[in-house]
Protein backbone atom coordinates (compact mmCIF):
# COMPACT_ATOMS: atom_id res chain seq x y z
CA UNK A 1 0.00 0.00 0.00
CA UNK A 2 0.92 3.58 -0.76
CA UNK A 3 1.08 5.53 1.71
CA UNK A 4 1.16 8.96 0.26
CA UNK A 5 -2.12 8.52 -1.38
CA UNK A 6 -3.68 8.55 2.05
CA UNK A 7 -4.79 11.20 4.39
CA UNK A 8 -3.60 11.12 7.98
CA UNK A 9 -6.94 9.16 9.29
CA UNK A 10 -6.78 6.45 6.35
CA UNK A 11 -3.34 5.96 7.64
CA UNK A 12 -3.84 6.00 11.53
CA UNK A 13 -7.16 2.75 10.22
CA UNK A 14 -4.41 1.12 8.62
CA UNK A 15 -1.94 1.18 11.67
CA UNK A 16 -4.66 -0.21 13.79
CA UNK A 17 -5.62 -3.13 10.88
CA UNK A 18 -2.25 -4.25 11.20
CA UNK A 19 -2.37 -4.25 15.22
CA UNK A 20 -0.40 -1.01 15.81
CA UNK A 21 -1.57 1.21 17.55
CA UNK A 22 -3.33 4.41 16.09
CA UNK A 23 -0.64 7.37 17.00
CA UNK A 24 1.63 5.99 14.72
CA UNK A 25 0.09 7.03 11.73
CA UNK A 26 -0.24 10.55 13.17
CA UNK A 27 3.59 10.49 13.61
CA UNK A 28 4.17 8.58 9.59
CA UNK A 29 1.87 11.56 8.48
CA UNK A 30 4.40 14.11 10.05
CA UNK A 31 7.07 12.11 8.73
CA UNK A 32 5.70 12.43 5.34
CA UNK A 33 4.91 15.71 5.47
CA UNK A 34 6.65 17.88 7.75
CA UNK A 35 9.96 16.61 7.48
CA UNK A 36 9.70 15.45 4.07
CA UNK A 37 11.57 11.71 4.95
CA UNK A 38 9.91 8.72 2.62
CA UNK A 39 11.99 6.19 4.24
CA UNK A 40 10.61 4.19 7.05
CA UNK A 41 14.38 3.41 8.57
CA UNK A 42 14.40 7.29 9.15
CA UNK A 43 11.62 7.63 11.10
CA UNK A 44 13.17 7.22 14.58
CA UNK A 45 10.28 8.10 16.72
CA UNK A 46 8.56 4.61 15.48
CA UNK A 47 9.58 1.52 17.12
CA UNK A 48 12.26 -0.53 15.29
CA UNK A 49 9.84 -4.17 14.77
CA UNK A 50 7.11 -1.37 13.15
CA UNK A 51 9.21 0.13 10.56
CA UNK A 52 10.33 -3.13 10.04
CA UNK A 53 6.90 -4.32 9.30
CA UNK A 54 6.38 -0.92 7.58
CA UNK A 55 9.19 -1.60 4.77
CA UNK A 56 7.25 -5.02 4.28
CA UNK A 57 3.80 -3.78 3.52
CA UNK A 58 3.56 -0.24 2.49
CA UNK A 59 5.40 2.30 0.26
CA UNK A 60 5.75 5.75 0.06
CA UNK A 61 6.29 7.15 -3.78
CA UNK A 62 7.46 10.17 -4.65
CA UNK A 63 7.60 11.95 -8.21
CA UNK A 64 11.51 11.81 -9.30
CA UNK A 65 13.38 15.57 -10.18
CA UNK A 66 13.83 14.76 -14.18
CA UNK A 67 14.75 18.31 -14.80
CA UNK A 68 15.08 21.97 -13.08
CA UNK A 69 15.40 24.96 -14.87
CA UNK A 70 15.88 27.74 -12.99
CA UNK A 71 15.32 31.49 -15.07
CA UNK A 72 17.09 34.65 -13.59
CA UNK A 73 14.89 35.81 -11.27
CA UNK A 74 14.73 32.76 -8.93
CA UNK A 75 11.12 31.46 -10.47
CA UNK A 76 11.85 27.03 -11.18
CA UNK A 77 10.39 25.04 -13.52
CA UNK A 78 10.54 21.44 -12.51
CA UNK A 79 10.05 18.38 -14.51
CA UNK A 80 9.11 15.40 -12.75
CA UNK A 81 8.43 11.46 -13.86
CA UNK A 82 5.97 9.84 -12.04
CA UNK A 83 5.68 5.85 -11.21
CA UNK A 84 4.96 5.41 -14.89
CA UNK A 85 7.25 7.30 -16.46
CA UNK A 86 5.46 10.16 -17.40
CA UNK A 87 6.40 13.54 -17.20
CA UNK A 88 4.82 16.24 -15.32
CA UNK A 89 5.56 20.24 -14.68
CA UNK A 90 5.62 21.93 -10.99
CA UNK A 91 6.78 25.37 -11.13
CA UNK A 92 8.12 27.64 -8.07
CA UNK A 93 7.19 30.96 -8.00
CA UNK A 94 9.67 33.45 -5.62
CA UNK A 95 8.31 36.97 -6.79
CA UNK A 96 5.08 36.81 -5.49
CA UNK A 97 3.64 38.00 -2.45
CA UNK A 98 3.67 35.09 -0.90
CA UNK A 99 6.14 32.01 -2.12
CA UNK A 100 3.64 29.88 -4.35
CA UNK A 101 3.77 26.68 -6.18
CA UNK A 102 2.13 25.83 -9.44
CA UNK A 103 1.36 22.26 -9.79
CA UNK A 104 -0.27 19.82 -11.85
CA UNK A 105 -3.60 17.69 -11.74
CA UNK A 106 -3.34 15.68 -14.69
CA UNK A 107 -1.01 14.20 -17.48
CA UNK A 108 -1.95 16.51 -20.30
CA UNK A 109 -5.73 18.03 -20.75
CA UNK A 110 -8.29 16.99 -22.17
CA UNK A 111 -9.87 20.55 -22.70
CA UNK A 112 -7.82 21.89 -25.83
CA UNK A 113 -8.05 25.53 -25.10
CA UNK A 114 -6.51 27.70 -28.24
CA UNK A 115 -3.39 29.70 -25.51
CA UNK A 116 -2.44 26.22 -24.04
CA UNK A 117 0.54 23.90 -25.34
CA UNK A 118 -0.38 21.00 -22.70
CA UNK A 119 -3.79 20.83 -24.57
CA UNK A 120 -1.97 19.87 -27.65
CA UNK A 121 -0.97 16.53 -25.74
CA UNK A 122 -4.84 15.24 -25.12
CA UNK A 123 -5.84 14.06 -22.19
CA UNK A 124 -2.92 11.23 -21.14
CA UNK A 125 -4.43 10.00 -17.65
CA UNK A 126 -5.24 11.81 -14.51
CA UNK A 127 -2.62 12.24 -11.46
CA UNK A 128 -3.74 10.67 -8.65
CA UNK A 129 -4.32 12.48 -5.43
CA UNK A 130 -0.87 11.28 -3.74
CA UNK A 131 1.24 12.33 -6.67
CA UNK A 132 -0.69 15.94 -6.58
CA UNK A 133 0.37 16.22 -3.03
CA UNK A 134 3.36 15.14 -3.83
CA UNK A 135 4.42 18.11 -6.00
CA UNK A 136 4.38 20.27 -3.21
CA UNK A 137 5.60 17.89 -0.43
CA UNK A 138 8.57 17.49 -3.14
CA UNK A 139 9.07 21.69 -4.09
CA UNK A 140 8.30 22.41 -0.50
CA UNK A 141 11.36 20.48 1.11
CA UNK A 142 13.15 21.56 -1.86
CA UNK A 143 13.01 24.94 -1.57
CA UNK A 144 13.67 25.00 1.97
CA UNK A 145 10.00 26.21 2.45
CA UNK A 146 7.62 23.62 4.51
CA UNK A 147 8.22 25.57 7.67
CA UNK A 148 6.72 28.74 6.12
CA UNK A 149 3.74 29.60 5.00
CA UNK A 150 3.21 29.24 0.78
CA UNK A 151 0.68 29.79 -1.42
CA UNK A 152 -0.17 27.23 -4.24
CA UNK A 153 -1.90 27.51 -7.91
CA UNK A 154 -4.07 24.53 -8.89
CA UNK A 155 -2.50 25.71 -12.61
CA UNK A 156 0.08 23.67 -13.97
CA UNK A 157 -0.96 20.65 -16.62
CA UNK A 158 -4.65 19.37 -16.56
CA UNK A 159 -7.97 20.94 -15.64
CA UNK A 160 -8.19 20.49 -11.95
CA UNK A 161 -12.07 20.28 -12.12
CA UNK A 162 -12.10 16.94 -14.48
CA UNK A 163 -10.38 15.77 -11.86
CA UNK A 164 -12.30 16.32 -9.14
CA UNK A 165 -12.38 13.84 -6.54
CA UNK A 166 -8.56 13.26 -6.34
CA UNK A 167 -8.18 16.82 -6.63
CA UNK A 168 -10.17 17.54 -3.32
CA UNK A 169 -8.55 14.94 -1.75
CA UNK A 170 -4.87 16.07 -2.42
CA UNK A 171 -6.08 19.47 -0.92
CA UNK A 172 -7.18 17.67 2.03
CA UNK A 173 -3.71 15.91 2.72
CA UNK A 174 -2.01 19.76 2.30
CA UNK A 175 -4.64 20.73 4.24
CA UNK A 176 -3.80 18.72 7.35
CA UNK A 177 -2.71 20.88 10.45
CA UNK A 178 -0.02 17.47 11.20
CA UNK A 179 1.08 17.87 7.36
CA UNK A 180 2.24 21.26 5.89
CA UNK A 181 -1.02 22.92 7.44
CA UNK A 182 -1.77 24.63 4.06
CA UNK A 183 -4.83 27.30 4.70
CA UNK A 184 -7.09 27.26 2.32
CA UNK A 185 -6.68 30.97 1.69
CA UNK A 186 -3.63 30.45 -0.05
CA UNK A 187 -4.88 27.94 -2.65
CA UNK A 188 -6.06 28.94 -6.01
CA UNK A 189 -7.80 26.55 -7.92
CA UNK A 190 -7.92 27.52 -11.72
CA UNK A 191 -10.44 26.25 -13.70
CA UNK A 192 -12.10 26.65 -17.22
CA UNK A 193 -15.61 26.04 -15.19
CA UNK A 194 -16.84 22.94 -15.88
CA UNK A 195 -20.19 22.30 -14.74
CA UNK A 196 -21.67 20.19 -12.34
CA UNK A 197 -17.90 20.27 -11.08
CA UNK A 198 -18.14 23.43 -10.20
CA UNK A 199 -21.60 24.07 -8.79
CA UNK A 200 -20.21 21.31 -6.60
CA UNK A 201 -17.04 23.10 -5.43
CA UNK A 202 -18.74 26.12 -4.11
CA UNK A 203 -20.26 23.90 -1.35
CA UNK A 204 -17.18 21.89 -0.99
CA UNK A 205 -15.73 21.54 2.87
CA UNK A 206 -11.83 21.43 2.84
CA UNK A 207 -11.24 19.87 6.06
Amino acid sequence: MNLSELERHEIEAILEEIGEPRFHGRQIFRWIYRHGITRFDDMTNLPLSLRTKLTTVATIDSPVVAERQISSDGTTKWNLRVSDDRHIESVYIPDTPGQTFCVSTQVGCAMACGFCLTGTMGLLRHLTAGEIAAQVRVLAHATKLADTAFNIVLMGMGEPLHNYDATMKALRILADPDGLALHPKRITLSTVGLLPALERLATEPLM
